[in-house]
């Protein structure tokens, strides 16, 4: 008799078995979940502004996660000049980025003795007076230029607004004259000078 009814619990014990035993009985349906962030907005575009130091991208890097959890990294080696104006844009979805530039590529004025003219990098001078000597400082970033001139004037300021040269400003000191010009960010640049003609170059 013993034996019949263990027999017959045997028997039937897989119908009453739960599909997954490590489900909670109380739970009757369970989500997988995966080690993925939820909610997780998709990527559309991201932009990145480099220093003003910069001039050469060397590689790309990208870290992404896998769909198990795990991390990766992939380099892309670039090795392009770059113009650090305008940003860096990772973009996903087929549109072209939008990248701001500067509109203004251009500018020409004069301050006491010296008239200016800037194409994008190059910037024309033409003055009178001799061209004493010619070097750069920083915070603000500028090209100082300082002239024999004796003539006394006040203090003279011109806008120019056209990268990489935002202004410049003619000071009188004595025996010469100072003329700063103001840069958007760090440059290398170049002199050359022919009679009356300066011409600068910043790189």
């Amino acid at each position: 008799m013993k034996s019949s009814l263990l027999a017959c619990i045997l028997l039937f014990s897989p119908v009453v078995a739960r599909e997954n035993p490590f489900f909670a009985v109380t739970s009757p349906s369970q989500k997988v979940t995966s080690n993925l962030p939820e909610n997780t907005p998709m990527l559309g575009a991201v932009s990145y502004n480099l220093p003003d130091e910069a001039r050469l991208l060397k590689e790309i890097s990208f870290t992404y996660q896998n769909a198990d959890g795990s991390i990766e990294i992939r380099k892309i080696d670039i090795n392009r000049a770059i113009d650090w104006h305008k940003p860096l844009v990772v973009s996903q979805g087929g549109k072209s980025a939008q990248i701001p530039t500067n509109a203004k590529t251009s500018s020409s004025g004069q301050l006491e003795f010296v008239q200016f003219s800037s194409t994008h990098k190059t910037l024309r001078l033409a003055s009178g007076a001799p061209l004493m000597r010619h070097f750069a400082l920083s915070n603000p970033n500028r090209i100082v230029l300082d002239f024999s001139y004796s003539k006394v004037f006040e203090k003279d300021q011109r806008a120019m607004n056209a990268a990489p040269y935002m202004g410049a400003e003619m000071t009188y000191h004595g025996k010469f004259a100072r003329l700063s010009i103001t840069l958007d960010g760090r440059y290398d640049y170049t002199l050359q000078q022919s009679g009356k003609n300066i011409i600068i170059n910043c790189k």
